[in-house]
């Protein structure tokens, strides 16, 4: 029995962005069943992850593993948070939907801005080059490497960097 029809291959394609037009209903069925077969593939392996980590739930991560196993790229966007909640919609028997949650707009417009974030940065630190440690503020002394090894220093002091750049 075949999960994957022609038709549902027909949606995929258009939800892509192909002209359902452009797509002919001998390759639609061919490649339902290479559809259906990868899906297959894919949660078998992530059911795989599943039982590994001593689970019950399949989670997106699980699936993100099996994706990664199989050199395919994976899913952004969903966190793998607990299952969402669906409610059934009155007087149907195969409609369901998400309920959201009601926002106040009143208490979001007064609400707090968030601290603006820090910009990223980067330095650039050779720590040996040809085998030999260059004497600059990032590296640790020689004494300070002595007194690592001797157990008496366990980090580095925190202005290191300033107290021999003045020496």
């Amino acid at each position: 029995m075949a999960l994957i029809s022609a038709d549902c291959i027909k949606v995929i394609a258009e939800q892509a962005g192909i002209d359902s037009s452009g797509l002919k209903q001998e390759v639609a069925e061919s490649l339902a069943p290479e559809v259906e077969y990868r899906l297959r593939d894919i949660i078998q392996e992530a059911l795989k992850f599943t039982r590994h980590g001593r689970r019950d739930e399949l989670s997106t991560d699980d699936i993100n593993y099996a994706l990664r196993l199989r050199s395919c790229e994976p899913l952004y966007g969903f966190a793998a948070g607990e299952a969402p909640r669906f409610c059934r919609a009155a007087g149907t028997s195969g409609v369901f939907f998400l309920e959201d949650p009601e926002v106040n707009l009143e208490s979001l417009i007064h609400a707090e801005l968030p601290a603006i974030p820090i910009e990223p940065s980067f330095t650039a630190h050779w720590l040996a080059i040809s085998g030999v440690q260059p004497t600059v503020p990032q590296n640790p002394t020689k004494d300070e490497i002595r007194a690592m090894a001797a157990g008496r220093l366990s980090a580095a002091p925190p202005d290191r960097g300033t107290k021999r750049a003045r020496e």
